[in-house]
This record gives C-alpha cells, sequence and structure tokens, in this order.
C-alpha cells in the first residue's frame, strides 16, 4: 500500500455478537458501505478496526457502527 500524503482515519468499533440478527443487520450496512465505495475486503470477515485515507467513509463507517455498539474514530497522521 502507498503511503498516504495526508491524514489516514482509523475506525475501531465493538459490535455486540448478541442479539444475532443484529449484529448480521450491522454487517450487512457496512458491506454495502464498502461496495457503494468501491472497497474491496479480502474476505467479509469481522474485523473491527478500518484504516481509510477517506475521511467521509471513515465518518459513515463510525456512524454506522455507533448505532450497533461502540466506536471510535480517529485522525492519524505518518511519523515518518
Amino acid at each position: 500500500m502507498a503511503r498516504a500524503k495526508g491524514p489516514l482515519w482509523v475506525v475501531d468499533y465493538d459490535v455486540p455478537r448478541e442479539p444475532k440478527a443484529k449484529r448480521m443487520a450491522f454487517y450487512r450496512a457496512l458491506w454495502r458501505i464498502l461496495k457503494e465505495h468501491k472497497i474491496i475486503a479480502k474476505a467479509r470477515s469481522t474485523m473491527s478496526v478500518w484504516i481509510l485515507d477517506n475521511e467521509e467513509i471513515a465518518a459513515e463507517i463510525h456512524d454506522l457502527a455507533s448505532k450497533f455498539g461502540k466506536s471510535h474514530l480517529y485522525e492519524a497522521r505518518p511519523v515518518a
């Protein structure tokens, strides 16, 4: 991956395992966001951290995750 010129956005979230239907609704909505923005994930995993170079997409994922559990959005800058 090429180094980003601007800030990176880190979204980390925790969505409760139960109820399962609610958790699955979150992941379906997340996969829709990723598909809409043409973000390709190698697998549909339960990754709970996304590192993005687009603030709007990061905020969209953060907002979604906040509705289903806890979420944090961080701005990160390369050190070197």
